[in-house]
């Protein structure tokens, strides 16, 4: 279980047993018309401190949320869904004095009303503070089932954003966009032929393109829709 530990010249995410994934960057995110906003928002100071991020899962959320603790120094990235276990009142103790607060996964504590509280306090000293706190859920803050009437409010307070799931053409040009980072070419006909046949999930599309990247070095063979047969067994 996660948990803080004495750590007096370590940053504060290094001080909880949490890390950031080395890929999840701005530089390895890519760019589509309908995120240029969130993306343009995360880059520059926000005049309203709370930014509320919601979308389906694979969408990218926890992706964009570890990028902008990555560009910012001091800041604190919180995966609920890992920290749920752990005790809040002392978990979230001056977390208020990071330089940036990313709490991801919002949803899994809705409900738990020691778990809403802890947060609804966490969020006045941050405001207080003058903390910056982005907030990523599956689901609009008014549809997570936050039990804690205070906690709801000040959700809905913020500057909401949504994550609309990626068509088709935006698909095919992420495939191709990872695979490049990769150093794979990867043709038209290989991405079109993935996004028919794999689900619809980012994350899903992702583990795929692993496991091309992997048997095109290990066979010295280029990325084609026969071995992608082959590897797949499709």
């Amino acid at each position: 279980m996660p948990e803080l530990i004495a750590a007096e010249e370590q940053s504060p995410q290094l001080a909880l047993k949490i890390g950031l994934r080395d890929e999840a960057t701005f530089e390895n995110f890519c760019p589509r018309p309908s995120l240029a906003a969130v993306l343009d928002s995360m880059t520059r100071p926000a005049a309203e401190p709370l930014q509320f991020l919601h979308g389906a899962a694979g969408e990218g959320k926890s992706h964009l949320l570890q990028a902008l603790c990555h560009a910012t120094a001091g800041a604190l990235y919180l995966p609920l869904a890992e920290l749920r276990g752990a005790h809040p009142g002392a978990l979230l103790e001056n977390l208020e004095t990071a330089a940036l607060l990313a709490l991801d996964n919002l949803e899994h504590i809705a409900g738990d009303g020691e778990w809403e509280e802890a947060l609804f306090h966490l969020m006045n000293r941050a405001r207080a503070a003058q903390c910056p706190l982005w907030v990523a859920a599956r689901s609009p803050a008014m549809d997570l089932g936050i039990e804690l009437p205070d906690l709801r409010s000040r959700l809905g307070g913020g500057v909401t954003w949504a994550m609309t799931p990626a068509n088709d053409e935006e698909m095919r040009r992420i495939l191709q966009f990872r695979a490049e980072r990769r150093g794979l070419a990867m043709p038209d006909a290989v991405a079109s032929y993935l996004c028919a046949r794999e689900t619809r999930a980012l994350g899903d599309l992702m583990d795929t393109l692993n496991r091309l990247d992997n048997a095109s070095l290990q066979r010295q063979r280029p990325l084609t829709v026969p071995l992608v047969r082959e590897v797949m067994g499709w």
